[in-house]
């Protein structure tokens, strides 16, 4: 009989293969067969009830309620890929949910993100860089006065503006070219600090600092510009859509019979598909959630197309199969869970 912890070993690597399959499948095709599926509920039920008890199967089902609600952007089988994991990790659970899925997913989208945000930083570098320098002398200064004087609260409150002023960098385009401009002046920034206090330069390493502010500002806009449009995308017919596509483009159809594409930012096909979940959208409209069109959506909007009713060109998100990432995030799981316990004998 299996010592429960060489079990658990045993169950994590029968796992580590199902996903391998499901990668070269995700990456091939698209995919995660349901054979995959039906192995790891198979296999990982069982296993979890034994080593946990009655946590594996709260933890399976509160996994399923989170990933339904992350469904607005995550796939179908992907959520049943994290659901089908949760009885493994039924150990330590934050509101019946296992900490180690609520990582999985995090790492697994931050992995997923990594390519997308170097596409972006490359568009938009000469933007982002020098804005991320002035925000960066802003900080440092309102950090030094804030140490100087003792002022409270001073801190949240810069940071409530810096996030307000990347927004407002991709709404005003004269206020974006003014802090770049601002932004150049960095080296005669951290010149000044010197001269003006050389102890309070050297003691708290100001250029360090300096360059670490930068790192994480530019980071912050990465994701504050993907999530107000420029997400990378490109113009697709409609004949060379595939099942799978995720559409940048809203498409409302009106009581009148009149189409209108719209193409959307993040935030409006978020704010569009929470409206929808709730039943509060009124007209009929087309957009992709994580598992992108289906065969019929793409009849339909032939069919549109053919009728005159939207051009012959959508914009179609640059999208990465996922499940790789999240095999990478598991490895990286296991990897700390063997490296913290002992799975073979005591």
């Amino acid at each position: 009989m299996f010592e429960p912890n060489n079990l658990l070993f045993i169950a994590y690597i029968f796992n580590f293969l199902l996903i391998l399959i499901s990668t070269v499948t995700d990456i091939k095709e698209r995919i995660i067969p349901h054979f995959v599926i039906i192995l790891m509920l198979i296999v990982n039920a069982p296993i979890g009830y034994y080593l946990f008890g009655f946590d594996a199967i709260t933890s399976f089902f509160a996994t399923l309620l989170l990933c339904l609600i992350l469904g607005i952007g995550m796939g179908g089988g992907d959520v049943k890929l994290f659901t089908v994991l949760s009885p493994l990790f039924a150990s330590e659970t934050f509101y019946f949910i296992p900490k180690y899925i609520l990582i999985l997913i995090g790492l697994s989208a931050a992995f997923a993100a990594f390519f997308p945000m170097t596409k972006i930083l490359k568009s938009y570098w000469k933007e982002i860089l020098p804005s991320a320098s002035y925000l960066a002398m802003l900080v440092g200064i309102i950090v030094f006065i804030t140490e100087t004087y003792g002022f409270p609260y001073t801190k949240t409150i810069l940071w409530i503006y810096v996030i307000f002023s990347i927004f407002i960098s991709r709404k005003i385009p004269k206020y974006n070219l003014i802090s770049k401009k601002i932004g150049y002046l960095a080296p005669i920034y951290l010149l000044g600090v010197y001269i003006f206090d050389k102890v309070y330069f050297i003691q708290e390493n100001v250029i360090s600092l300096f360059l670490v502010s930068v790192g994480q500002l530019s980071l912050i806009s990465l994701v504050i510009y993907a999530l107000t449009g420029a997400e990378i995308s490109s113009k697709k017919s409609i004949p060379e859509l595939r099942e799978g596509d995720i559409l940048r483009d809203i498409i409302t159809i009106k009581d009148s019979g009149e189409v209108f594409v719209e193409n959307a930012n993040l935030f409006k096909r978020f704010k569009q598909m929470v409206s929808q979940e709730m039943g509060n959208s009124l007209e009929k409209t087309l957009m992709t959630d994580g598992e992108g069109l289906s065969q019929k959506d793409i009849e339909f909007l032939i069919k549109m197309h053919d009728e005159g009713k939207i051009n012959n060109e959508l914009n179609v998100l640059t999208t990465y199969p996922f499940v790789p990432f999240v095999l990478l995030a598991y490895i990286v799981i296991i990897g700390h869970s063997l490296g913290i316990t002992s799975y073979f004998g005591g």
